[in-house]
């Protein structure tokens, strides 16, 4: 043999019989531990739990079947062979119920043994060997940042590390699926990852037929309230046809990305759209009317004389009639309105699903408001409005330069007014 095992237990109560075989079995491993009874042999079991057990059957105190049913209870994949001359077949019957590994007749053919113990042991060996490097893998496994799971050709799970367990609040990758179909059980829908449409074991079927960077994926850890992202890596195939896929945690990093963009697209004063985050909005709002004849309208806005409020208050007051302006403009808006400060005291408001008329009523609407509203100055503050809708036609430039003459006009009117922009104007 070319690897031993590492213990054998013998239970034999024949002094001879014992010592004969002993000798012989000490060549297929390191250690043969003896026992006279059952009893002794159980102990012995208990405290070393070898790789094989060879028992006599018939022995006093505790008698061979007898014992092997308590060693199945502790390890019912242990290894047993049973010696004996006995010739009472009910004691083979109980043995056969047991399954047991095998039967050595007395008095016992060395030869026959040698050959059972090889073919056993060879088998407990691969077993071991197999096992052994399962441990590593796992141990491997557990140790990664990420959270890992492993695939076989079917789509189905057939391990999930610790840290994935853990997430999902389970001991146990068979826990997990007492409960779940599928991991995709547990992806949420979210604006900034994928969403997933075979919300089944096909799961990574799909992942795999998209870019590799856009597969990002939300869920919730178990009993929290905030949803964490993550990016999956899956593995090609492995010689064994298993798919390995990794969890990469980013959602500090889409926190991070989410709030660079808020700041980028945000007017540090009035803290509502900048003129970066409106072009964004009329270009994009722009497109959707082309793609689907979805109307829409913007108003331009510029509070009257402002700037003889910041020569007479100072700046300090004039940012905060700004800020008082955008705050009521905000509240006086429906939620699907944008807002954005285009530059100084201008404002402009972008209007979808909105046509002309009601464009104007909204302008009306807020040239009153702003006119009876306290900002907290001497005099009281006006705005001048222009108006106008997108025509078949439109760029974002001809359309933005229709609005802002329609301002102009406003302005030369004699302020506190609003003026619409028709097709030609």
């Amino acid at each position: 043999m070319k690897h031993k095992l590492t213990q054998i237990l013998l239970v034999e109560d024949e002094p001879e019989v014992q010592f004969e075989l002993k000798r012989f079995l000490e060549r297929f491993c390191n250690t043969v531990i003896t026992a006279d009874n059952g009893e002794e042999g159980l102990a012995l079991f208990k405290t070393h739990r070898p790789d094989i057990v060879i028992s006599d059957i018939k022995m006093p105190k505790m008698n061979g079947i007898d014992m092997a049913n308590e060693i199945k209870q502790i390890s019912k994949d242990q290894v047993i062979l049973f010696s004996t001359a006995h010739s009472d077949s009910d004691y083979f019957l109980k043995a056969i119920e047991m399954q047991v590994d095998g039967y050595i007749l007395k008095p016992v053919d060395l030869h026959l043994l040698k050959n059972k113990l090889e073919s056993v042991a060879k088998n407990i060996i691969l077993q071991k060997q197999k096992q052994f490097y399962e441990n590593i893998l796992n141990d491997i496994a557990q140790m990664q940042e990420s959270m890992l799971a492993v695939y076989d050709e079917q789509m189905l799970p057939i391990f999930y590390n610790k840290k994935l367990l853990s997430f999902l609040g389970y001991k146990t990758l068979q826990a997990f699926l007492k409960e779940h179909n599928t991991l995709s059980d547990k992806f949420e829908k979210n604006e900034e990852c994928y969403y997933l449409q075979n919300r089944n074991k096909y799961w990574l079927e799909e992942l795999l037929s998209i870019d590799s960077e856009k597969r990002i994926i939300s869920m919730k850890e178990r009993d929290t309230v905030k949803s964490k992202m993550f990016f999956i890596s899956i593995s090609e195939k492995t010689e064994n046809n298993h798919i390995v896929v990794s969890f990469s945690e980013i959602t500090s990093i889409v926190d991070r990305k989410r709030q660079y963009l808020k700041d980028a697209h945000t007017d540090e004063l009035t803290q509502i759209h900048n003129r970066t985050k409106f072009n964004i909005v009329f270009t994009q709002t722009l497109e959707k009317f082309q793609q689907e004849d979805i109307s829409f309208s913007i108003i331009l806005m510029d509070i009257d004389h402002f700037k003889k409020i910041n020569d007479r208050y100072g700046h300090l007051i004039g940012d905060t009639i700004l800020k008082k302006f955008a705050t009521l403009i905000q509240k006086n808006i429906a939620d699907k309105n944008s807002l954005s400060r285009w530059g100084g005291e201008e404002f402009v408001l972008l209007l979808p699903n909105c046509n002309i008329n009601d464009a104007k009523d909204i302008a009306e609407k807020l040239r009153l408001l702003i006119e009876t509203y306290d900002f907290g100055v001497e005099k009281k503050l006006s705005c001048s409005f222009g108006v106008a809708k997108v025509n078949k036609g439109d760029s974002t430039k001809s359309l933005f330069q229709r609005v802002d003459n329609a301002l102009y006009k406003a302005k030369n009117s004699g302020r506190n007014s609003v003026f619409v922009s028709y097709e030609n104007d």
